[in-house]
């Protein structure tokens, strides 16, 4: 006998819970209210009330024109930054992308032979741009760049770098 109640009890459950729950699909969402005319913050209030819902999918971060804290401010600089795409050239490669590979020296001075990302040798001079700084100065071993420092924390906007024609000797 206790079975049997416990059952129906368990049938007259689920019944209810299916109806509630058709009753609900059925029903038409509420209107949201309309903002009244001269009700400036109820308008902006509703604005933020519809931004701050997250995606059926996951959570996304709305900057609002400030930097997303989540982005390590110390990633290499991206290949395509500012508009547009990089020149062709010594001139749209990144001082950490190209490679010291020889010197040599004529009447003016020295030339660099630097090795870029797509294979080729470049020939460049002091004074030469690469995509984030120039060249600053060539001797018998070394090339120094100045680069423009792009960490928007930095308190220094460039800093030099040197590449050695022999880097197992540059770290003794």
């Amino acid at each position: 006998m206790r079975t049997l109640i416990v059952r129906a009890t368990l049938v007259a459950c689920c019944a209810l819970a299916l109806a509630n729950g058709a009753w609900a699909q059925t029903q038409a969402p509420a209107a949201a209210p309309s903002p009244a005319p001269g009700g400036g913050t109820d308008t902006v209030k509703s604005i933020l009330e519809q931004g701050l819902e997250p995606p059926p999918g996951g959570y996304t971060y709305n900057p609002q024109g400030r930097r997303d804290p989540f982005v390590s401010l110390q990633k290499p600089v991206e290949a395509n930054r500012g508009p547009g795409s990089r020149p062709p050239g010594v001139k749209g490669f990144l001082i950490q992308e190209v490679a010291l590979k020889g010197i040599v020296r004529d009447k003016t001075g020295y030339i660099a032979i630097l090795l870029g990302t797509d294979g080729k040798s470049y020939f460049v001079r002091v004074g030469e741009r690469l995509f984030d700084g120039v060249v600053t100065a060539i001797d018998a071993a070394n090339i120094t760049f100045r680069q423009e420092v792009t960490d928007p924390l930095s308190p220094v906007k460039s800093r030099d770098v040197k590449k050695s024609l022999y880097p197992s000797e540059e770290n003794r």
